[in-house]
């Protein structure tokens, strides 16, 4: 799937000394992505499962978990319903900030109601709630701050394989945020939303920023960059593929 028009088109002639373009949506930094085989998992089925099915408990057995964190405004609801190929397991608001606490959502080779799923899934992918809304309270903020910590501090990371840290793609990387997963050790990667409203010149400037991080600190970012426009699709293919090379096969 194409990346959006304006980022293709005027990055067409943009040459790095350690980025390099492995998709048209994808940016390496001093890394070669393997040849995979095209992924079955994503798109096909997936159900949300409520907290009760799972006994008001994280889930106890092995399957894989990736989860999917950023502000409240940078689309991370409609994202996640990309990625699972249902928008409609998702809910999404005018109103950002309606994620409160870690939501669970079960990716199946088959359709199955959400017990069943929840036993046999492929992996979840995991919702954490929007950080920084400012219309909540400085007490909510905090709580969901700390509900999304508990998590990933909880699970071993056997089991929570990657984390996707999403970030507007006009204002960069989101450096508060990307400090917290590496202060946790969680296995990293940005992902620069709203690719479609980005400039070339925002989306050469986030990478730049991205690589400052590598130049100037130990971390458990991963060297990948996406860029997609989830309303358009523009993106989400490759990382889906990648997710599944990440977080399913091993």
């Amino acid at each position: 799937m194409r990346c959006a028009r304006p980022v293709t088109r005027a990055l067409r002639g943009v040459r790095w000394a350690s980025w390099q373009r492995a998709a048209p949506s994808v940016w390496t930094y001093g890394v070669e992505l393997e040849n995979t085989p095209r992924q079955t998992v994503f798109g096909r089925h997936a159900c949300y499962v409520p907290p009760k099915v799972l006994g008001y408990e994280l889930p106890s057995g092995q399957i894989p978990e990736v989860a999917v964190a950023g502000r409240s405004n940078v689309g991370k609801s409609t994202l996640v319903g990309a990625l699972l190929g249902d928008a409609k397991l998702v809910r999404t608001s005018r109103k950002p900030g309606r994620t409160t606490t870690p939501r669970f959502f079960a990716v199946t080779s088959r359709k199955e109601d959400a017990a069943r799923a929840a036993k046999h899934a492929a992996c979840f992918l995991v919702d954490l709630p929007g950080v920084g809304y400012a219309r909540r309270s400085k007490a909510e903020r905090a709580a969901f701050m700390e509900s999304s910590a508990e998590y990933l501090a909880a699970r071993p990371r056997s089991i929570l394989r990657h984390a996707l840290v999403l970030c507007d793609a006009r204002r960069g990387p989101d450096e508060q945020l990307l400090d917290a997963f590496d202060s946790l050790r969680v296995a990293h990667s940005v992902v620069l939303t709203k690719g479609d409203r980005a400039s070339a010149r925002d989306i050469v400037e986030a990478l730049e920023a991205v690589e400052e991080r590598f130049s100037r600190k130990l971390s458990s970012l991963v060297p990948v960059v996406h860029v997609v426009a989830a309303k358009t699709g523009a993106g989400v293919d490759a990382l889906r593929a990648h997710l599944a090379a990440v977080v399913v096969a091993d």
